[in-house]
């Protein structure tokens, strides 16, 4: 799987600009969360873009690798592009086919998606995006990485209170790390101290992490989540949370 990631990536890489469209006349949310947010709209050459139309998404389906949806936000974000608020002289040979190669990952029959007017098609394709993005179990699929993950950990009830070894103030409260035995423990906690979620911190079968520390400056705030860069036995860790404090999920660098 890591090997077609590498390939699409290759694929993805090598880009056109094409002017952008204004971000008042179509609004598309979440794009913030994968690093789109007011970025000059930009498309796929014919030779990559046919190379992606000839990919067999069907292969992905019901494994539990990082799927190919990683390339859905990059579709999104060139939508506003072809609507007719946004633009009148429109290429609708390259919508099609970014069009087809989006339904194609998501395994959507196109039968009615081809009836539909360009407005419609794209208010469509912006609907099944924000499901998706919505879809708590479904976000780490659209997210391009090759860390190991997504990783839940183990819920961990302490019989005391734990004795922090890091701490990191975040707009919810605070995040701390701790260790009991031979594990380490991260607790989110609400601004009155209240624990929110306590887990132990595991990596690939279920290994326990032995350390656990915050990056410089590691809290960044998206329209999706609280996302909060560490590293882990020297390697890149990134969580995953609600705006609450509440978890969502983690990626371990491999």
């Amino acid at each position: 799987m890591k090997n077609k990631i590498l390939t699409i990536l290759c694929l993805v890489i090598s880009l056109t600009v094409f002017g952008q469209a204004s971000n008042d006349c179509y609004e598309i949310k979440y794009l913030d969360f994968f690093g789109l947010d007011n970025t000059e709209i930009i498309k796929w050459p014919e030779s990559q873009l046919n190379g992606l139309l000839k990919m067999d998404f069907s292969n992905d389906k019901g494994q539990s690798e990082i799927k190919t949806n990683f390339i859905i936000p990059m579709i999104v974000y060139q939508l506003k592009e072809y609507h007719p608020n946004c633009n009148k002289d429109i290429d609708t040979s390259y919508f099609d086919k970014i069009s087809e190669i989006y339904l194609k990952i998501r395994g959507i029959d196109s039968t009615d998606f081809l009836k539909k007017s360009i407005a419609d098609k794209i208010d469509f394709l912006r609907s099944d995006f924000y499901a998706q993005v919505e879809n708590v179990a479904y976000l780490p699929k659209m997210t391009a990485t090759f860390d190991d993950g997504p990783f839940y950990g183990f819920d961990y009830n302490a019989q005391s209170e734990l004795k922090p070894t890091k701490t990191q103030k975040t707009e919810f409260g605070t995040l701390v790390v701790s260790k009991a035995n031979d594990k380490t423990i991260l607790t989110s906690k609400d601004k009155t101290g209240t624990i929110i979620w306590q887990k132990a911190i595991t990596g690939l079968s279920d290994r326990n992490l032995t350390e656990l520390h915050f990056a410089i400056d590691p809290i960044e705030y998206n329209s999706v989540a609280t996302v909060v860069h560490m590293y882990s036995e020297g390697e890149r860790f990134t969580l995953y949370l609600k705006s609450d404090g509440s978890f969502m999920y983690y990626f371990h660098s491999w």
